[in-house]
């Protein structure tokens, strides 16, 4: 992250920016070696981003681009070669208004704790712990029993196109409550689900018994390449349940199918991340064998202030 320095421009991102951002991505990749991170996680971004480029602020330098936040995936990062110079705080002040305008109180950032520089830039503009994102693993030979959902309930795997419009409103009531902001839309989506390694047989809907078609649960997975000769890793991207529809084990049940499905693919280590805030989940979570494994701590910095700006006293 950049501190003070040099002069430099922040403005709204455009779809052009994709490559811009990409290379700053992969110059930043192998030198802040963020725990957990893959390059498979920068084509996601990249794709959220192009859904939505006015999300994302750039900063500019000259005529390039050198650091970008991305709000919604907790990421502000600049260029190895041009940190130190004050794009940091420019793109704060950016991301903030893009915040607001978004009905958010705070700004949220990752800050890596084996990153000191990065600690400190943000002690320096004030922001605060809010929670840590936590990636949890399954061991191959923990046994998980097989999915048993309640007989008032059917299931069945995504039509991408048939459950777009109910499936995006799903999955924004599922996490309306979440302890940190989450929101999609259709564009996002139907973006997502145009990727050529995109598998609609990876998500697994539920609903009522007698109405296929009104979803109330859902979860979504995902087979992650290993290292060479080891299995696939499983991974468990998602579980949202409807506020009316919880505790009535369905997001248990969703948890094992989602276990078994990857298993069945050849999944070895089955992975998730949960918000430690989320006691509910985590409590799931852990009780079917999931152990913590990485820990992602996130700081606010609200998205107002009387003073309109970017700073303040270290805390």
């Amino acid at each position: 992250m950049s501190a003070d320095g040099a002069a430099g421009t922040v403005r709204r991102a455009g779809s052009d920016d994709v490559d811009a951002i990409r290379r700053i991505m992969e110059a930043s990749f192998d030198v802040d070696a963020m725990p957990g991170a893959t390059r498979l996680e920068l084509d996601r971004a990249l794709d959220r981003l192009l859904a939505e480029p006015d999300r994302t602020a750039v900063a500019v330098e000259g005529d390039e681009v050198v650091g970008y936040c991305m709000p919604r995936l907790d990421d502000l990062t600049v260029h190895p070669d041009h940190r130190r110079r004050g794009h940091g705080r420019r793109l704060v002040a950016e991301a903030r208004a893009m915040v607001r305008e978004q009905g958010l109180i705070y700004l949220q950032l990752h800050g890596p704790q084996h990153l000191p520089a990065s600690r400190a830039f943000l002690d320096a503009l004030g922001f605060r712990y809010h929670s840590s994102l936590w990636r949890l693993e399954l061991a191959p030979e923990v046994e998980v029993p097989a999915p048993s959902f309640p007989p008032d309930v059917t299931t069945r795997t995504l039509d991408p196109e048939g459950d777009l419009a109910s499936f995006v409103d799903l999955l924004n009531d599922s996490f309306v409550d979440h302890p940190t902001p989450l929101s999609w839309t259709a564009a996002m989506i139907r973006r997502y689900h145009r990727r050529p390694d995109f598998d609609p047989s990876s998500i697994l809907l539920v609903s009522p018994a007698g109405a296929p078609h009104e979803l109330v649960a859902f979860t979504r997975v995902e087979l992650q390449p290993n290292e060479a000769g080891r299995p696939p890793r499983g991974s468990i991207r998602l579980i949202g349940v409807r506020r009316e529809w919880r505790r009535r084990g369905l997001g248990r049940e969703l948890l094992r199918w989602g276990i078994a499905h990857q298993r069945a693919r050849g999944a070895g280590v089955v992975e998730l991340s949960v918000e430690a805030l989320n006691e509910t989940a985590t409590r799931i979570f852990r009780a079917a064998g999931f152990v913590p494994t990485i820990e992602w701590p996130h700081y606010v910095l609200d998205a107002a202030s009387s003073s309109g700006g970017v700073g303040g006293p270290s805390r």
